[in-house]
């Protein structure tokens, strides 16, 4: 359960947060316009590159379309559950149930995690990442290593709350379905804790609240500080962008259309 002005607070928390990480980040590029290629979602393929064509790939905006349902599901679940008709936001083991779900897809998603990666990368003044790659490393290891640790460096509000919000113990209990209400139905009881590394014995139904809506927050502001973003970008107005990866070495020039809502480039 969670009050209306508390969810207010929770957002505008999430919201300056979130704006706060996107300021940093264009303000701390390693090279010039590494942000434009960021929100342009640049990448390189290598499969491409074999077939003839170059492999310096302007625009992914694809992404957003192939992951749209799933967003529009987690909108359309928190309009519905967090409306607040009445004062207070109503809990049921079906409702936390379907929270569970969502809240291991959010954390489970590379669309996410990745868009993350990129953004702490661009606030450490690293290259951009033109390819991600997790490896062979769990989750867990590659939200701490690649996005808690580079936001926490910084001092970055978005830490502290990703740090409250995120457990792949929780993520853990749900995806092996090591989780009870209890007896009583009061409390989110954990199977799978040990007191040591799973150190989560129970969540009270307001305690898990807080953990979900700081989560699908996180991702609803992010989404809606990248959109922004891009349409504050001045309409054709050509950017040049330094492109290294794999030992190769390009410099290329960008624009947005806003018409089509899409970002062009070519190299120089």
């Amino acid at each position: 359960m969670i009050r209306r002005d508390d969810f207010l607070d929770l957002r505008h928390e999430v919201e300056e947060a979130v704006n706060e990480a996107f300021y940093y980040a264009k303000n701390h590029e390693r090279n010039k316009n590494d942000y434009i290629l960021f929100l342009s979602r640049s990448y390189f393929d290598k499969e491409v590159s074999v077939k003839g064509f170059s492999p310096w790939q302007f625009d992914r905006s694809s992404d957003e379309l192939f992951d749209k349902h799933r967003v529009d599901f987690l909108l359309s679940y928190v309009n519905q559950q967090y409306n607040f008709q009445t004062e207070n936001s109503a809990d049921s083991k079906f409702t936390l149930t379907i929270e569970f779900m969502i809240y291991c897809q959010i954390w489970e998603s590379k669309h996410n995690l990745y868009n993350l990666k990129k953004l702490a990368d661009l606030c450490d003044s690293k290259d951009y990442s033109w390819n991600i790659d997790d490896g062979k490393n769990s989750k867990a290891r590659f939200i701490n290593d690649n996005i808690l640790n580079i936001f926490q460096k910084h001092n970055l509000k978005l830490y502290t709350l990703m740090k409250k919000a995120y457990s792949s113990q929780l993520r853990n209990a749900f995806s092996h379905s090591l989780f009870n209400f209890g007896i009583k139905g009061h409390n989110l009881y954990l199977e799978n804790y040990d007191g040591r590394n799973d150190d989560i014995e129970f969540l009270t139904y307001d305690d898990w609240t807080i953990r979900f809506l700081t989560s699908t927050l996180i991702q609803n502001c992010y989404h809606n500080k990248f959109s922004a973003e891009i349409e504050l970008l001045e309409d054709g107005k050509e950017y040049e962008v330094i492109m290294e990866y794999n030992g190769e070495n390009e410099t290329g020039i960008m624009s947005y259309n806003k018409k089509l809502k899409r970002f062009t480039g070519r190299i120089q």
